[in-house]
């Protein structure tokens, strides 16, 4: 069923919530088997088990607009090679078809939709893949006949190893002269054998640890460990953010802005926040959420320690640290 967020998306912080496999358990009593209260959920269920209240099946139309359209996401499919350029080696290209429908008697201008897809037990985002068939701009309205439907070609690069493994899409349908979207959530697999099993989250941080080491869980967010690249006086460096939604409710967003400080007198090398610096798409029921984030720093910062606080909107402060 789709569901109309409720809050507009903060411009500069956005709600705590990000990406890994979905876990409905809550945190609020000691686990029987003594792990940390605040560990991170285990690996999302296969897509053979039943999914939760708000996640479909691919193939399964969700209405918009009080049933006045209705939205149809097909699961994703293999493209041949060749088909989208610039593919890294050892990943691949997929596509899959959203389709807006108009259920009333008179012509329409379709909603706009926005796609995220994101793979594994960390819900890594996948990247977005273009080339010359792709459809007209997402951006320009359609008119839509009675009756009739619009589709959009979505296309993706996912690693190899991704197969086998559900993805979750996120569908966020906006109606003309409306701010704020509907969301919408489909789970399947993506097709091919399973390489390895899906990736495990890792512990939370000790109780009462007040820095956790890059590349852990802390509650619900983790940091992950810094790579760099470049040369020169600046380089870039990446990490990965994740979020997890442990509620029945879908998630704005991300919502963490991270400040990047480096070396032992902290100096604040970036600020790299939701929308701005990255995709902050809203997080299906009980799924995770792991986004890729990149930054520039001085090259003479590089080998030493690094600071990153993890802030959601509400001000809280969550410190991992690590080396460069």
């Amino acid at each position: 069923m789709s569901v109309r967020l409720r809050h507009a998306l903060p411009t500069v912080l956005l709600a705590s919530a990000v990406l890994v496999s979905g876990c409905a358990g809550s945190d609020s009593e000691p686990k029987a088997n003594g792990e940390p209260m605040n560990s991170a959920p285990s690996a999302r269920p296969s897509p053979s088990t039943e999914l939760p209240d708000g996640i479909v099946k691919p193939g399964t139309a969700l209405p918009v607009g009080h049933g006045a359209w209705t939205v149809t996401l097909q699961g994703f499919e293999p493209l041949p090679a060749g088909t989208v350029p610039n593919v890294p080696a050892g990943s691949s290209a997929y596509t899959a078809r959203v389709t807006v429908a108009n259920q009333r008697a008179q012509v329409a201008t379709a909603p706009r939709t926005a796609v995220t897809a994101r793979y594994g037990g960390l819900g890594r985002t996948a990247a977005e893949a273009t080339d010359s068939s792709t459809t007209p701009a997402k951006d320009e309205p359609q008119q839509v006949r009675p009756n009739g439907s619009v589709d959009r070609d979505v296309k993706v690069v996912l690693p190899d190893q991704a197969q086998g493994q559900p993805v979750t899409v996120t569908v966020e349908a906006t109606e003309k002269g409306l701010a704020e979207p509907e969301l919408l959530f489909f789970e399947g697999a993506l097709p091919g054998a399973a390489a390895s099993p899906d990736t495990q989250a890792p512990q939370g941080a000790p109780a009462g640890q007040s820095v956790t080491p890059l590349g852990q869980w802390n509650e619900n967010v983790r940091v992950g460990k810094v790579t760099m690249s470049g040369e020169g006086a600046s380089r870039t460096g990446s990490l990965e953010l994740g979020v997890v939604n442990r509620s029945g409710d879908p998630m704005p967003g991300l919502g963490t802005t991270l400040r990047i400080l480096t070396g032992q007198d902290l100096h604040l090398a970036a600020t790299v926040r939701p929308v701005y610096g990255y995709r902050d798409a809203a997080i299906a029921p009980y799924r995770t959420a792991t986004q890729t984030v990149s930054f520039r720093v001085a090259e003479a910062a590089v080998g030493g320690p690094v600071t990153v606080e993890a802030v959601d909107a509400g001000g809280s402060r969550i410190t991992f640290e690590g080396d460069l």
